[in-house]
């Protein structure tokens, strides 16, 4: 079934709803890229979407949803994005070299979702989120993405330019841990709230996951 056949089935007022919802998703992206999250408020978030303050809360009920609905739209464009770098007619060393460039790209151009894929993360962790469907949604779309990095971990492996000594799943593991890591760091400096040993070194968020991705790129490389 095409995407346009499924879109028929949708009312208009179905449609409506949710346009409204991509357009107060849109809103509060402005609000938290402007003040950051914890110095956003609901009413603001209101005013900028035009909406009354309760027309607002019938769609979300809190500043933690309408956050937990930014880190959603990130997550599938950065999926789509993941997904087709798996579709390049490339090595799969390339291939994951590519993914790391990808990655970094949209983190410059979106620093927002990467700021929510922490409050995500970090929320899930200290369990400080309720079960809910958007919750399921974003554990899956975490699947999705290291479902992309591991295969192309696989096809690397299977082509002979990555080496076969490591776990596939494990290298994906260590991949999204680091990744995360490096980037951490790298707005902790740009920001001034690094740490004293940081203070004397000078890098960019570029230069240093460019600097990450050569060294895992040479660390699994297969020289045979």
């Amino acid at each position: 079934m095409t995407n346009s056949h499924k879109m028929k089935k949708i009312s208009r007022k179905e449609r409506e709803r949710l346009a409204r919802k991509e357009a107060i998703i849109d809103a509060a992206e402005e609000v938290i890229t402007l003040k950051g999250f914890k110095n956003s408020t609901m009413d603001e978030i209101a005013e900028k979407a035009e909406l009354g303050k309760g027309t607002l809360y019938l769609y979300f009920n809190s500043k933690t949803s309408i956050y937990l609905a930014i880190c959603d739209r990130g997550s599938k464009l950065l999926n789509q994005k993941m997904a087709q770098v798996i579709t390049m007619d490339i090595k799969g060393i390339e291939m994951v070299k590519e993914m790391g460039h990808v990655y970094l790209d949209f983190i410059k151009s979106n620093p927002i979702y990467f700021n929510a894929f922490n409050f995500f993360e970090n929320s899930l962790s200290e369990d400080r989120l309720v079960e809910s469907a958007i919750v399921d949604d974003l554990q899956e779309h975490g699947v999705e993405a290291m479902t992309y990095v591991v295969r192309a971990l696989q096809i690397g492996m299977q082509d002979g330019t990555i080496r076969t000594n490591y776990d596939p799943k494990e290298l994906g593991i260590i991949f999204w841990g680091a990744s995360r890591g490096v980037i951490q760091v790298a707005y902790m400096k740009e920001n001034r709230k690094s740490l004293k040993i940081l203070s004397d070194i000078n890098f960019s968020l570029e230069s240093l996951v460019n600097s990450f991705i050569d060294i895992i790129g040479s660390g699994i490389k297969n020289d045979q």
